[in-house]
């Protein structure tokens, strides 16, 4: 499993329309302290309880802020989760049945195309050296005989927080510069599920729940699936970790209209154009904003449009990725060509039965899906050149 950096650019990513965000699982150790939390089965969304290794299944135990150290993070809702032995974990299954659509049915493991999965939880490292350590949560593949797929949290050796892909391809680690796995955190992961690979975004104490801005981390993975997850801590100097408040959900949070997919080419802002809409999905309505964010200042932009997705790095010339393949159109009528201003962006209110293909202008349909991205000047060290947002697919009521 390839973790490709976004400096290397990405294959076509897709995922679901706005919807609401729905949790699916959730845990927050309201069990008895101090104790052992192993046979232990509150929270919702799992179809077995808690399995904690060690001989008296005691690798993981409860803790709560009379035990020293205290976790700044505990949600006060019973106790929290530490690391008594090292290198010892705790496992838990899902309820797949509970949300099908969620299913690979080739494997029977969550991770179908076309679905967004949040993962949530505190932690910290409380004890040991800063070095030579690894502490987080594991998406995993009950009886697989490679069974960790990824690693969430602060990878071996690396004292901070990021992801670590432990499949076959044995990835390098990839962590967030300048953040600290000894400060207590609250990571929530969004996965993008998409046919081959997936999109993985990673937010350090967001100020939402399901957060929409810029990502701490930005990173395409490879294929992922998983039917389990395990907690697990430990190093060469009795290193250890607390975990609180896991939560699990899918969707997307509600309020903007499309899904982004397809990884953009950083410009010469620093930053990577992005597509948002606004409006509403139904033809009936419309109603549809195009808005493209992150350009460079006073540079000149258009959207084009298809009900194609590809991936084409670099097309001609360019220093960005076309995210839309076949029949392209483009938004190049009177006053569609826009200056992207001090602001660096640029928006263009839709006329749904006007939308521009190669052939002419045609209607968008009920039951279509249509996809949009934004081309821009930019500059780089050779000269002059144009880039490209990321894309945005709408599926249209």
């Amino acid at each position: 499993m390839n973790i490709l950096r976004l400096t290397l650019a990405a294959a076509c990513l897709t995922t679901v329309a706005s919807a609401q965000v729905t949790p699916i699982a959730t845990e927050t150790f309201e069990y008895p302290v101090p104790g052992l939390f192993h046979a232990m089965s509150g929270g919702t969304g799992w179809s077995n309880a808690w399995f904690v290794n060690g001989g008296a299944n005691d690798d993981l135990v409860m803790f709560d802020n009379t035990i020293t150290p205290s976790f700044p993070l505990s949600d006060g809702v019973g106790g929290h989760v530490g690391q008594a032995n090292q290198f010892g974990g705790a496992f838990r299954q899902f309820d797949l049945a509970a949300h099908p659509e969620l299913v690979d049915s080739a494997v029977n493991m969550w991770g179908a195309d076309n679905n967004t999965i949040w993962v949530s939880f505190s932690t910290q490292y409380f004890q040991g050296m800063p070095q030579e350590h690894y502490g987080g949560l594991s998406l995993w593949k009950a009886g697989a005989a490679d069974p960790e797929a990824l690693f969430l949290g602060s990878p071996w050796n690396t004292m901070g927080w990021g992801i670590d892909d432990e499949g076959a391809n044995g990835s390098p680690e990839v962590v967030v510069a300048g953040s600290d796995d000894s400060v207590a955190a609250r990571l929530v992961y969004r996965i993008d599920f998409a046919p081959g690979n997936e999109r993985l975004r990673l937010y350090i104490d967001p100020t939402t729940q399901y957060p929409t801005g810029p990502a701490d981390l930005d990173e395409v993975i490879a294929d992922l699936r998983f039917d389990e997850i395990r907690l697990s801590s430990g190093g060469n100097n009795g290193d250890a970790y607390f975990w609180d408040n896991i939560e699990f959900a899918k969707g997307v949070p509600t309020g903007g209209l499309g899904m982004n997919y397809c990884m953009p080419v950083v410009n010469s802002t620093g930053a990577a154009g992005a597509m948002s809409a606004s409006g509403s999905s139904l033809v009936a309505s419309n109603n549809v904003t195009l808005m493209a964010g992150d350009l460079p200042a006073n540079a000149f932009g258009f959207f084009i449009t298809s009900q194609t997705q590809s991936f084409v790095m670099n097309p001609g010339g360019s220093s960005g990725n076309l995210c839309l393949g076949g029949a392209i159109g483009r938004y190049v009528g009177a006053g569609q060509i826009q200056n992207s201003g001090a602001a660096g962006a640029i928006s263009l209110a839709l006329d749904l039965t006007m939308t521009p293909q190669p052939t002419g202008f045609v209607s968008v349909l009920p039951g279509e899906t249509w996809n949009y991205q934004a081309w821009f000047r930019d500059t780089s060290p050779a000269g002059p050149t144009s880039n490209f947002t990321d894309g945005l697919q709408i599926d249209f009521q």
